[in-house]
């Protein structure tokens, strides 16, 4: 194998044939006109707008849902603290006492405690009569007597002799 020399001659046969470049033409459907571009633009712009109405609307909805809702809450918070004070009016230690009386339970004012650890009995339990702590049971004891009024008058004081006329201007009998 021996080397041959290479002509200008050889490469212009050996090489491909080239292209001539030039300008592509423009495909019908991928042009946008001005108009078009301007009408997508627009139908954006609207989407947009569009878009927040709606959220601004349903933003709206719900606040004031939510004011409803602190409405409510409040209204269910005051009613609340009402029966919670209802119920502690109830508990009271003299509303069970009146009620107790109205089912014909009377107080005993000499209590016994049992001590429920070693079972021992604290006081001296004495049965309860009727007559005993009327106040607590809400009826009225027996009246104060009314004091006695005079029904006559006091004695006039007797007239030491001064003149009437000096009595009136200030000035007593002795002075001047």
């Amino acid at each position: 194998m021996s080397a041959q020399p290479i002509t200008t001659d050889d490469l212009v046969a050996a090489a491909p044939a080239r292209p001539k470049l030039g300008v592509v033409p423009p495909t019908p459907g991928a042009t946008v006109s001005t108009m078009g571009f301007v009408g997508i633009i627009l139908g954006l712009i609207a989407v947009g707008m569009a878009g927040v109405m709606i959220v601004t609307t349903n933003v709206g909805a719900q606040s004031r849902e939510l004011a409803g809702l602190r409405r409510e809450a409040t209204e269910l918070s005051y009613t609340s603290a009402a029966l919670e004070s209802h119920i502690q009016r109830m508990s009271s230690a003299n509303a069970l006492a009146l009620r107790a009386s109205e089912l014909g339970m009377v107080p005993n004012p000499y209590p016994a405690f049992i001590n429920l650890a070693d079972g021992s009995v604290t006081g001296y339990p004495k049965a309860a009569t009727q007559d005993e702590m009327p106040f607590l049971r809400g009826i009225a004891t027996k009246p104060l007597p009314k004091p006695v009024v005079p029904t006559t008058r006091p004695a006039q004081p007797a007239d030491t002799g001064a003149d009437s006329d000096l009595v009136a201007a200030g000035a007593t009998g002795g002075q001047p």
